[in-house]
C-alpha cells in the first residue's frame, strides 16, 4: 500500500496477541524499585571501610538497574564512588562507554573518553607496584604475595583499556590514533593472558572461592571473546596476529563464554549472555555463517526474560531472535515494545528503527521501510549516507511516479557530500551507496535495488529460516519487475539474474539458480559497473556445490573468489568466504 502524500512517520505497535510462557527462575529475584537500592549510594559514599566483594555487589546491581531501564539510577549509583574503587570506576565507564555507542554524539564520547582514562588511572593505583608481567616475578611463583584487591586490579585494568581502546577508535579518527588503540588493545590482551596465569596459578590458596569466582568469570570472558573474535579474521591475517601473541580459537573461546554464562552468581555471568546472544542474531550474518544456534539463545533468553521483562535490550534482542526466526510480526512487536518501554536513551530507538526498517522490507512494506528510513536520517548520526540511500531505493521500489523520481534522484545528490571517514578511511557500504547512487543519477533509473541491498546486508540469509514464507513472492516481483522494465543493459541484467539466482537457492532449486550464476559470470566481459556481482556469483556457486557435497569444487569456487580484486563490499564477501572454506574443512574432517 502505497502512503498518500509522501512520507508519513507511522509508528505504531501492531495488534498482536502475545502468549509469552512464563519462567521460573532458580534464584529469586529481589525487586530493584526498592528504596534501599536508590538510597544505597549515599551509604556508600560515606563509608571509608568498602570492600571488594561490596564493590562487585554494587556493580551488579548497577547493571541490573540499566538492564531494567534505570540508566539515572545506575549512573547514580556508580558516580559518586567512581574515583575511589575500581569496580566503581569501571562500572561508570562501562555506562558512558554504552551511552557513547549508541548515541554516536561527540560530546558523549569525548565525555565517556575522559571517564575512561580515568578508570585507567584509578584501576592502576590498586595494581601491584612492581610491573606484574614482569618474568622472573612471575618464574618465582610469588602470585600468592598479591593481595585480592591487586589481582582484579589487574582485571578490571584490561577491561578498562579496552574501552578506551575502543572509544580510541571512534573518538579520533587519524591514523596515529588508530595505531594507538592497536596497542591499546594488544597491552589488553596481554593484561589478560597474565590474569589467566595468575587464574591457574596458586595464588588461591586460602582465598574466599567468591572471589576466585568473579575473577575467573572475568578472566575467561575477556579470552573467549578475544578468541572468537580472530578466529573470524581471515587465515593469513590471524598468522600474523599470532607471531605478535594474539590467538583465535573459536572453539575453546565459546567454551570459555558458556562457562562464564553459567556462572550465574557472578558480575560478568549476564553480560556474557547477553554478547553470546548477540553473537548467534548479529556477528552470524555478518561473516556469512547465518543460522543461529536457537537452542543456546532460548536457553539465555530464559533467565533474561525473567530478570529484565520490560528492559529495552533485552526485547530488542527477543525481537531479533524473532526476525531471525523468519517470525516477522512478532518482530516487529517487539521492536516497538523496546522502543516504548524507555525514553532516557532515545538514540537506542534508532538501533529498533534500522532493524524495523529491514522486517518490513522483507514483508514487502516498502512505504514503512521508508518511513522508518526518513526518521533515522532526520535524527540518527551513525549513517545519513547509507539512511538516505536506503530512503531512495525504498522510495522508488513502492512509487515509480515521476515526483518519487524526482525526490529519488534529489536524494541520490546528496549522497557525496554526507559520506563518513573513520581512521582516515572510508566505510566500504557507503562507498557502495555512493557508487551506485551516481549510477542511478547517470542511468536515470533503479534496477532492483531494493532487493540488491537486502542481500548485501546477509537479509536473504535470514529468509532462509522460512523461504516459502517470503522468496515465492520475492520471486515473482522480481520477474514482474523485468517484465515491466524491459532492458539490454548488461548491468542491470546481471543484477537481476543474480537476484534469481539467490531465491532459487534459498528455494532448494539448484540447478535454476546455478543456471542464473553462470548467466551473470558469463557477462563479465561485458560489465562497465557491478562488478561485484562476479565474485558474489562464484561464491554462491561454491555454496551449491557445498550442498551438493562436492567439497573440492566448492574450495575451488571459494579460492577463485580470492583472487577477485578491488570490487564494492569485497571484505565483507571475504568473511563469508573464511566462513564457508571453515565449514568446507570441516565437512573433510
Amino acid at each position: 500500500m502505497k502512503p498518500s502524500g509522501g512520507i508519513h512517520l507511522a509508528y505504531s505497535t501492531p495488534n498482536l496477541n502475545q502468549n509469552d510462557a512464563k519462567v521460573e527462575h532458580k534464584e529469586a529475584a529481589r525487586s530493584l524499585s526498592d528504596d534501599d537500592f536508590h538510597d544505597a549510594p549515599e551509604y556508600w559514599a560515606h563509608r571509608k571501610d568498602i570492600n571488594l566483594l561490596e564493590c562487585i555487589a554494587e556493580a551488579r546491581i548497577a547493571m541490573n538497574l540499566f538492564l531494567n531501564n534505570h540508566f539515572e539510577e545506575a549512573e547514580a549509583r556508580l558516580k559518586p564512588l567512581s574515583d575511589k574503587t575500581m569496580y566503581h570506576a569501571l562500572g561508570y565507564s562501562t555506562l558512558l562507554f554504552l551511552q557513547a555507542m549508541m548515541t554516536c554524539d561527540r560530546a558523549d564520547m569525548e565525555k565517556a573518553m575522559v571517564q575512561s582514562q580515568k578508570a585507567v588511572d584509578v584501576i592502576h593505583r590498586f595494581r601491584a607496584q612492581y610491573s606484574i608481567s614482569d618474568s622472573i616475578f612471575r618464574l618465582s611463583g610469588h602470585y600468592k604475595a598479591l593481595t585480592d584487591e591487586e589481582i582484579h586490579a589487574e582485571l578490571c585494568y584490561a577491561e578498562a583499556l579496552l574501552f578506551r581502546a575502543a572509544l580510541t577508535f571512534f573518538y579520533d579518527e587519524s591514523l596515529a590514533s588508530f595505531i594507538k588503540g592497536a596497542f591499546k588493545i594488544r597491552a589488553c590482551f596481554m593484561s589478560y593472558r597474565e590474569c589467566y596465569r595468575i587464574l591457574n596459578s596458586q595464588a588461591w590458596t586460602s582465598r574466599d572461592q567468591k572471589m576466585r569466582d568473579e575473577f575467573e568469570s572475568g578472566v575467561l570472558l575477556g579470552l573467549g571473546s578475544f578468541n572468537v573474535a580472530l578466529s573470524v579474521l581471515p587465515g593469513k591475517l590471524l598468522k600474523l596476529l599470532q607471531v605478535i601473541g594474539f590467538n583465535g580459537n573459536r572453539a575453546h573461546g565459546m567454551n570459555n563464554l558458556l562457562k562464564v554464562a553459567s556462572m550465574t552468581h557472578t558480575l560478568r555471568s549476564t553480560m556474557c549472555s547477553l554478547q553470546l546472544i548477540t553473537w548467534e542474531l548479529f556477528v552470524n550474518f555478518f561473516i556469512g555463517e547465518g543460522k543461529p544456534n536457537t537452542r543456546l539463545c532460548t536457553r539465555l533468553f530464559h533467565d533474561l526474560n525473567f530478570l529484565y521483562p520490560n528492559g529495552a535490550i533485552i526485547l530488542f534482542l527477543r525481537a531479533r531472535f524473532y526476525l531471525t526466526s523468519g517470525d516477522v510480526d512478532n518482530a516487529i512487536f517487539f521492536y516497538n515494545k523496546s522502543i516504548q518501554c524507555q525514553t532516557y536513551y532515545r538514540q537506542f530507538h534508532h538501533v529498533c528503527y534500522w532493524e524495523l526498517q529491514f522486517a518490513y522490507a522483507m514483508l514487502g512494506r516498502w512505504d514503512w521501510a521508508a518511513n522508518h528510513c526518513k526518521r533515522l536520517k532526520d535524527e540518527s548520526r551513525w549513517s545519513r549516507c547509507v539512511y538516505t540511500y536506503l530512503l531512495a531505493i525504498y522510495i522508488n521500489a513502492y512509487d515509480r511516479g515521476p515526483e518519487s523520481e524526482a525526490t529519488w534522484r534529489l536524494l541520490c545528490r546528496k549522497i557525496p557530500n554526507i559520506r563518513l571517514r573513520i581512521a582516515g578511511k572510508s566505510i566500504p557500504i557507503e562507498k557502495f551507496c555512493e557508487r551506485k547512487s551516481k549510477r542511478f543519477l547517470a542511468e536515470n533509473r533503479m534496477y532492483l535495488a531494493h532487493y540488491e541491498f537486502l542481500y548485501f546486508w546477509n537479509v536473504f540469509t535470514i529468509l532462509e529460516a522460512r523461504p516459502q514464507a517470503f522468496i515465492p513472492e520475492i520471486l515473482s516481483n522480481i520477474e514482474q519487475y523485468k517484465v515491466e522494465n524491459p532492458t539490454e543493459d548488461p548491468n542491470d541484467l546481471s543484477v537481476y539474474e543474480f537476484l534469481r539466482g539467490v531465491c532459487y537457492r534459498a528455494l532448494g532449486e539448484l540447478e535454476k539458480a546455478e543456471s542464473c550464476f553462470f548467466k551473470v559470470i558469463q557477462n563479465e566481459p561485458r560489465l562497465t559497473d557491478n562488478f561485484y556481482l562476479v565474485p558474489n556469483s562464484t561464491f554462491e556457486l561454491s555454496q551449491i556445490r557445498f550442498a551438493q557435497n562436492n567439497l573440492t569444487e566448492a574450495e575451488g569456487l571459494l579460492n577463485k573468489v580470492k583472487q577477485y580484486k578491488g570490487y564494492s563490499l569485497e571484505n565483507k564477501l571475504l568473511f563469508r568466504v573464511h566462513a564457508a572454506m571453515e565449514n568446507v574443512n570441516k565437512r573433510k574432517g
